[in-house]
């Protein structure tokens, strides 16, 4: 789009198309906030009712291998790096809204924490930007290869 708008002569259109190429996806990032928020609340659920409180050795790397295979899913639908990276963040949020439900509802059976440190957030959204992107890249090459 950036191209386009340097190519015409109509100043008007021309900042309008640079503006647009500029924005943030509001809407697809909230759909990606959804899917990995669901993720969160997943996996507090799974802690809580299948594995009684003792998850399985292996839960954080099927969680990141997960989410990069939601990440490269959201950019096969044209979904920004950016804006899956930002979603991914909701990962937290998410997991922690599921132990305050549980604690609400199970009282003192219920879980204290998700069972994931705070920080690991960051790396699902890095490890979600990297495959969209990816997955974007791959595709825009072999578009470019194909005509």
């Amino acid at each position: 789009m950036q191209n386009e708008a340097s190519s015409v002569n109509d100043q008007k259109w021309a900042a309008q198309t640079r503006l647009a190429a500029g924005r943030f996806g509001w809407r697809a990032a909230g759909l990606a906030a959804a899917v990995f928020a669901a993720l969160g609340v997943g996996v507090v659920l799974l802690s809580q009712f299948l594995w009684r409180h003792d998850a399985p050795d292996g839960l954080w790397l099927g969680v990141m291998i997960l989410s990069g295979v939601g990440g490269a899913l959201l950019g096969t639908q044209r979904l920004g790096a950016l804006e899956a990276g930002a979603g991914a963040l909701a990962f937290l949020p998410g997991a922690w809204l599921a132990v305050v439900v549980l604690q609400a509802a199970l009282g003192d059976a219920a879980p204290r924490d998700p069972g994931v440190a705070d920080q690991w957030a960051t790396v699902l959204a890095v490890i979600v930007a990297c495959a969209a992107g990816s997955v974007q890249s791959w595709a825009a090459v072999r578009r470019t290869t194909a005509t």
